[in-house]
């Protein structure tokens, strides 16, 4: 079933039946569409265009889309039956899956059947075909003369134009209004989200302050009071990230609703290039790709940024009867990198090493590597004694929500820790590097992983710029 035709689409049929028709010779043309096709009824047709068009003593008859259309007074389609035995109508109306439609006489939108009169005036039907389907049909009529091959191969050639012009406009009216039902289920998930925000503030607000009175009540000597010094600062990072993600909602309301309203239909009569740039829109690819914003790269140490992440690790990983160490080397050499994705890769290195490997084994987090490449390297590493990651899988790790064989085991995960981590790092001018099992690694293990075997396990290597 087609959609109604566009002004547009009308405006090109009325001028090319002006054209057509006084290039053949006929005395009126016209352009009907097929509507309300299914497989029990023949499609209705529904004129779009007529030429000539109305003469003042002609009486005007609004068609579906609103627009006055008649033909001539002196040419009355209810005395002519639609010929449908000529080489070029006879399997014009088919469906989509080419099947043919009854070759019986039709009635016009008028309701009034064609009656074969071929002796008055010569009529020639012309299918508006498209890839074996037909979308509706141009017939012309005059009474002087019949129609010569070359005029019929003209008209021919305007109904293959104007086909092709009705799949356009068809398709052009589907992508409409498909975006337009985007746009509004995108209003609705943001709409959603901005009340997730809304709720998430008020119990993490509680957190902190329950977490600061807890403080106060701890002594500078008692063990919890680092738990709680971790519990606060974890807070601080995620009342970071929802501010962020408070940020990047709103500008991708504001990019929405103003790509909406400016992109253009035609090439700018300038020749200035119609593709947006991303500078001009309100948020830009750079500024979503991260959390936290754009990033700053900085010389930062190292010890200072992953340190107090350690201490938190070294909570849990007790919780779960799970041996972690920290292997500081003696001297550390200060690195280019942005803090907040530096604390967000070791963060996502560090509970996946924890999140994966089982009570009785260990983790270590360690620093100092070299890489010697056009640019010095200092590398970080993450590693546990887990069951290590197939060899088949560890192409396809850094690929968003690819779990490989850990989607059909017992741990839970989303499969996009890692390939944020490694987004990141290639911001940074870095990468990382894994190697599994740890009998693959090129580096010096820790001495206390001598307790568990080497043909299990998994090494992450975060490499970054020696600043």
């Amino acid at each position: 079933m087609l959609m109604p035709a566009s002004a547009e689409f009308s405006a090109l049929c009325q001028s090319q039946l002006s054209l057509i028709t006084q290039v053949v010779g006929a005395d009126s043309t016209a352009i009907y569409l097929a509507e309300s096709w299914n497989e029990q009824a023949l499609p209705q047709l529904v004129p779009i265009a007529v030429y000539p068009t109305l003469t003042p003593s002609a009486q005007a008859k609004p068609d579906s889309y609103g627009t006055a259309k008649a033909l001539p007074e002196d040419l009355d389609l209810s005395h002519y039956q639609r010929t449908v035995t000529s080489v070029s109508t006879a399997e014009y109306f088919t469906d989509s899956r080419k099947t043919a439609v009854s070759k019986q006489p039709q009635l016009l939108p008028s309701g009034e059947i064609f009656q074969a009169q071929q002796s008055a005036t010569q009529q020639l039907i012309i299918p508006l075909v498209h890839e074996g389907g037909v979308v509706g049909i141009l017939a012309s009529w005059r009474t002087d003369h019949p129609w010569q091959p070359e005029e019929r191969n003209r008209l021919e050639e305007c109904a293959h134009s104007l086909a092709l012009a009705c799949v356009l406009d068809q398709r052009g009216q589907w992508g409409q209004t498909q975006v337009s039902a985007l746009n509004q289920l995108q209003t609705q998930q943001s709409d959603r989200f901005h009340e997730l925000l809304h709720q998430l503030r008020n119990p993490l607000t509680a957190l902190k302050t329950f977490g600061k009175l807890l403080t106060k009540r701890l002594q500078p000597e008692d063990n919890n009071r680092s738990l709680v010094l971790n519990m606060l600062r974890e807070s601080d990072r995620m009342q970071d990230l929802l501010v962020y993600f408070n940020d990047t909602l709103q500008a991708v309301d504001e990019a929405r609703t103003e790509s909406t309203a400016t992109v253009p239909l035609l090439i700018p009569a300038d020749g200035t290039d119609p593709v947006l740039e991303a500078e001009a829109l309100p948020i830009t690819a750079d500024s979503l790709s991260h959390f936290g914003g754009a990033l700053k790269i900085e010389v930062c140490s190292i010890p200072q940024v992953i340190l107090p992440l350690a201490e938190s690790i070294q909570a849990l990983a007790a919780a779960n009867d799970v041996t972690f160490r920290i292997c500081a080397p003696e001297q550390t050499h200060p690195v280019k990198a942005d803090v907040n994705a530096l604390t967000e890769i070791t963060s996502i290195l560090l509970e996946n090493a924890l999140k994966y490997t089982q009570s009785g084994h260990g983790i270590w987090l360690a620093w100092g590597l070299h890489h010697t490449t056009e640019q010095p390297l200092t590398g970080i590493v993450v590693g546990d004694t887990g069951p290590g990651i197939p060899q088949a899988d560890q192409p396809h790790i850094f690929e968003r929500h690819y779990r490989g064989v850990q989607a059909s085991g017992e741990v839970k995960g989303s499969g996009l820790g890692l390939a944020i981590a490694a987004d990141l790092a290639q911001e940074m001018a870095g990468f990382i590097e894994v190697r599994s099992p740890l009998s693959e690694m090129t580096y010096p293990l820790p001495s206390f992983l001598q307790k568990w075997p080497n043909n299990g396990g998994t090494a992450f290597i975060l490499w970054l710029p020696k600043a």
